[in-house]
This record gives C-alpha cells, structure tokens and sequence, in this order.
C-alpha cells in the first residue's frame, strides 16, 4: 500500500532565500561536538556522532565573517549594548549584513570516493524513522522487513487512551501495530535510496539499514584522557583530570570510500557567494579542529514525496534534530497533526560567540521522528 509521505529536510531556512550549494566537509582529524550536558574536572565528555545544525551555522557565519576582517570583539559589544538584531550589528559595522541570513541544511554523514570525493555525488545517510520496528527474537533471518506503525482509525483506540495526555487533549491518534512477537525501534541510518522506499510506502528491509550495531562503517570513538593546565605557568593543575570521546569518521574502506558530512547552504538573494570559494578550512565543534571544504557543482537529489492516497496520513520526518517553540510539536502542524512519533529529546546549547556565553539551554526533537498530518 502506498503511503501519502513527505520528508522535512531543511533547517533554519529563512523564506525569500534560493540558491543552493552542496558541501562536502572532510575532517581533518577527530573532531568534538559536546551535547548539552555539562563538562568539567572529573567527568566524560561524550562526542556526538554528528554536529548540531547550529554549529555548521555558526561555522559558516565565523569563516564568511572572516573573511571580511571582522573585529569580533567589536561585534559583541554591539551584539550586548543594543543592536536589534545580528544583521544590524553587522551593518553598523559596514560588514555584508546578508552573512546574517545565510541559513544551512544538515550536516549528514555522507560516503564518498576516497580518491575523488567530488567525482559522483556522495551517498547520504539519514537516521532511520522513528515508526520502523524490528524484531527482538529472532535475528537469524536479516534480510526480513521491518515493521511500520499507523496511525490507528479515528474510531479505534487502545484501552485507556482516552486518558492518556495525548488522547484527551491533544487529540492525537494512538500509533499502533497488530504483531505478536516481541518487538524494538530499527535504530541506524539508511542511505536516500532506501529512503525514497520508505516515502513510497514500499517495504524496507533490514538488510536495506546500515544497523547502529553496524556503526564503526560510518564512525567509532576515540576515547582520550587529559588534564588541565595553568595557562601563566604551562604546568598541570592539581586534581584537574577528564576524560572526553572524540568522533572518528571512517577514513578508507577495502573499497576505497570515506565517510565525510554532507551539509548544504542556503544563500540570500543579495549574497556575494564567490566570498565562498575562497574559503578552504572551517573550524567545527571543539578543540579548535577543521575541516576541509569540497564544493559540489550540484546539491544532492532528495527524494520526493508521493501524492496523498486515500486512507493514508501524509507524514513528515525529520532528518536533522528539530528545535520548536511549542516543545516537540511545530506550530506549523498545530491544527493538522493527526500522530506522532518523537523519541526522547535531546539537550542542546553552545557557546554564544557574540555574546561571550553559553546559549541558553534547548531539548530538541532528535532527527527520525515522524509527524502524521490530515
């Protein structure tokens, strides 16, 4: 049966904006993207196995900013002292205040020739949707198909539903599935092939699925022990020890593919994008690591959604994490949102360039939740 499907894959993409640039970001080391837990003496600093799309943002705006000698310092203060926006700071200092709306799409892992990564256009993953279920039994059989849950007919409800939060006021339809056996959430990532499957209702197998029990593919962690220094003195300090684990991509396969991240880049319409081009490093995450710049000459092809069938929900899924005011639910979905399926949010922040601080703490929805829509 087909599904009436839809994917949401853009992030932080102001209207009015058109042009589009496709990048290939290759590590040049290990690299750190800290969640929002905190991180001091005596603890672990654990790497996630990708970066915030707020922090390829901010890449992007401090490498262009760059660019055009920008006294940060100057920047702050204003940003602090009464600029009404970041695009006005940026005026008042007679830098392109276009930088402001430069918006971006991803990051994603991404595997390419190792040789030439921009020879062919490199194969996309995505997290695996929130609605995909295996089996727990019986695992000797991987090339069966995982289960997909539905939203349940407006008339049907499991027991107790209507007492829950989400069927007495929100409305909301239960997501179900008639299976015996016991089952868990398909967790790992799937390539745009396998996910245009999925958008078209068509069976995914698990054999289809790059499984997280398959992850050191994309990825492992470098686990590294550190103490703190006295910067006046250059020696240790005393009782300062951590430990962190940074992220790893998979450099050659024995087929000679690399893992790298694919991001793409939204421009104004008043955007100078040759200032681009000149730009061959970008400093992401923490520690002060890089990554080198690979410009495609055209962005990735994603799949499109099919038309509404009847009896089917369209259905959004996320492939990035998703911050909305409303907590898990986007505005935008209030008055059509039919079901949901939203793992356990994630904590976010970051450090505030600008301002000279830590961001303001954020639970996002993480990236392969799926919302079913009327």
């Amino acid at each position: 049966m087909s599904s009436s499907v839809s994917v949401d894959r853009q992030v932080a993409a102001p209207p009015g904006t058109g042009r589009l640039t496709g990048v290939l970001l290759e590590p040049l080391d290990v690299l750190f993207f800290r969640d929002g837990r905190p991180f001091g003496a005596a603890t672990r600093g654990e790497s996630q196995s990708i970066a915030w799309p707020q922090t390829l943002a901010g890449a992007v705006w401090t490498a262009l900013l760059q660019q055009q000698g920008c006294d940060f310092a100057e920047l702050g203060r204003r940003v602090r002292t009464g600029a009404r926006s970041f695009e006005e700071a940026l005026d008042g200092m007679g830098l392109p205040g276009w930088i402001a709306r430069v918006a971006v799409r991803g990051p994603w892992l991404a595997r390419v020739d190792g040789r030439a990564p921009t020879a062919a256009p490199p194969e996309v993953f995505v997290p695996v949707p929130a609605i995909l279920y295996r089996s727990k039994a019986d695992r000797s059989d991987g090339d069966r198909a995982l289960k997909r849950l539905r939203p349940l007919p407006p008339d049907r409800s499991p027991p107790g539903w209507n007492k829950t939060r989400s069927g007495r006021h929100r409305g909301l339809r239960a997501l179900w599935l008639a299976e015996l056996t016991a089952l868990e959430r398909a967790s790992g990532w799937m390539n745009l092939q396998t996910l245009e499957q999925f958008l078209a209702g068509e069976p995914v197998r698990e054999t289809d699925v790059l499984g997280s029990d398959r992850s050191d593919e994309l990825f492992q962690f470098d686990h590294r022990t550190g103490i703190g220094i006295q910067p006046d003195q250059l020696t240790s300090e005393e009782n300062l020890i951590y430990s962190a684990s940074f992220l790893s991509l998979r450099r050659r396969d024995t087929q000679g593919r690399q893992i790298v991240f694919y991001a793409e880049i939204v421009w104004p319409p008043d955007a100078v994008t040759d200032l681009w081009k000149t730009i061959a490093t970008l400093h992401l995450g923490g520690e002060g690591r890089r990554v080198a710049v690979h410009c495609l000459e055209q962005p990735v092809t994603w799949p499109n959604a099919a038309a509404a069938q009847p009896g089917e929900n369209l259905l959004i899924v996320l492939t990035t994490p998703g911050l909305f005011g409303s907590g898990w639910k986007p505005a935008a979905l209030a008055d059509a949102l039919v079901a949901a399926a939203v793992p356990k949010a994630i904590p976010v922040s970051g450090w505030d360039l600008a301002r000279g601080g830590p961001k303001p703490a954020r639970f996002a929805v993480p990236a392969g939740s799926v919302f079913f829509v009327a």
